[in-house]
């Protein structure tokens, strides 16, 4: 029986279909001379919905067969094809998770993605700070003594959301988390975008579905070696009845026409998963942990070694300057700089970032800001109300209308329907003022629900 059952039916369908009066309209290549000169036979392969290719809303061929061995790679009771990244991922699983109604928890963190079921279900979310590490400033996650405090004082709180691991690749005591959560009768959904590979190599952390979350949200192209776009919803035992709810969000979150080419890299990447990228991310792991010096950040908590974060305070410049001898970095966050290591690289490949990294000084302790007690909201009431424009300067005291989110990463320092503190107000007015882009803010103003 071949493990590549979706690849397998789409290259039977290449080889017997001569005349493809179908979408898309570009027929496998001949109908756009330019899309063709640039990717070739590669056209060829990106099919649509026919009956020996299966339905990615109800399959129940190669496309529910090669679901089925993903599930089984995982652990997983089900897992589902997502061809709108992790993004339709963690929208479904929160869709899921409250499809009964009650609370999200997640921490302030947590990515823009959440907003979409926030706005489709009306739900409210209870927002909590993450513990920072005191030297880098980087999130560790929130802290049980809070989650417990929160699910005292919120009864109503019916998931977890946690971030597994975060983008600077640290993973949090999920399995503790889950625990109490579990005893509460609340379902944990891990937002494991940067964490598919977890498990392949014994230095990387556990995978989420093992440390006990419910539904795990992989990101396939992150950090699974899929296509751009391509991800992953995983079902533990606990959430087995949700599967329906699962379906039912995807459809109505997700499009109506998946991309087979990205349905075929996911089959691939699991392929590979299974075979020949533990060797290469071996190989990886090597060259990324050569990647020494004071200002890595490196936390106690269990942390992906593909993931070099590092501090200074001109990481601008430097990543400028590794950016023109080739070296292209994920992102630069103020002094913060973060490189991730794809599969397969050599040591040689990260030779002029492990000099860079080697020579720079310990960077001072970052200012931070001062954290914040729990804040409930109500996203899609603030998304939806009438809105004006201030002056961050301004802003303090006011209700956050839209979701503000220096990028990349494209986390929110601040969530539709929170209230401005004076303090977050000073701190967007800083890194505006710096060059910072940051969503949501328009020449130095916010959206504020006009009240």
């Amino acid at each position: 029986m071949s493990d590549t059952p979706l690849t397998d039916a789409i290259r039977r369908y290449r080889a017997t279909v001569s005349s493809r009066l179908h979408v898309p309209s570009h027929g496998g290549g001949p109908g756009s001379p330019a899309l063709h000169a640039l990717w070739g036979d590669l056209l060829s392969w990106d099919v649509t919905e026919q009956p020996e290719l299966d339905d990615l809303s109800h399959p129940d061929g190669p496309i529910a067969e090669a679901q089925a061995i993903a599930a089984r790679l995982f652990g997983a009771r089900r897992a589902f094809f997502l061809t709108g990244g992790a993004t339709l991922g963690v929208e479904a699983a929160v869709f899921a998770a409250l499809q009964g109604g009650g609370a999200l928890l997640a921490a302030r963190d947590s990515h823009r993605s959440l907003l979409g079921a926030a706005l489709v279900k009306g739900m409210e979310i209870v927002l909590l700070d993450p513990e920072r590490d005191p030297d880098s400033g980087a999130s560790l996650g929130v802290s049980l003594a809070d989650v417990e405090r929160a699910l005292d004082d919120q009864p109503d709180i019916r998931a977890i959301l946690v971030n597994y691991p975060s983008y600077l690749g640290i993973a949090p005591d999920l399995a503790t988390i889950a625990d109490l959560a579990h005893r509460r009768g609340v379902l944990v959904i891990a937002d494991a975008a940067h964490g598919a590979h977890f498990g392949l190599d014994p230095r990387l952390p556990r995978p989420a579905l093992e440390r006990g979350a419910d539904l795990v949200v992989l990101g396939m192209h992150k950090t699974g070696g899929a296509l751009t776009q391509s991800a992953m919803l995983l079902i533990g035992g606990v959430a087995e009845g949700r599967a329906d709810a699962v379906r039912l969000a995807i459809s109505l979150l997700g499009t109506s026409s998946p991309s087979y080419l990205l349905m075929a890299s996911i089959e691939q990447a699991v392929h590979d998963m299974r075979q020949a990228i533990p060797a290469r991310l071996a190989v990886a792991i090597d060259a990324a942990q050569a990647v020494r010096g004071p200002a890595r950040i490196e936390v106690a908590a269990p942390q992906d070694p593909l993931r070099i974060a590092w501090r200074a305070r001109d990481a601008r410049e430097i990543a400028e300057s590794l950016a023109l001898a080739g070296i292209r970095g994920e992102y630069v966050d103020g002094d913060t700089a973060l490189y991730c290591v794809p599969f397969g690289a050599r040591a040689a490949d990260l030779e002029p970032l492990r000099r860079q990294v080697a020579g720079l000084p310990a960077p001072p302790p970052p200012a931070g800001l001062p954290r914040r007690g729990p804040a409930r909201i109500r996203p899609q009431g603030a998304l939806l109300a009438d809105r004006r424009l201030v002056d961050i300067g301004k802003a303090a005291g006011l209700i956050a209308a839209d979701i503000v989110a220096p990028v990349p990463p494209g986390i929110p320092a601040l969530w539709p329907g929170e209230r401005i503190t004076r303090e977050m107000a000073s701190y967007l007015v800083s890194e505006a003022s710096q060059g910072r882009r940051i969503m949501g803010v328009d020449h130095e103003q916010v959206w504020v629900v006009a009240e």
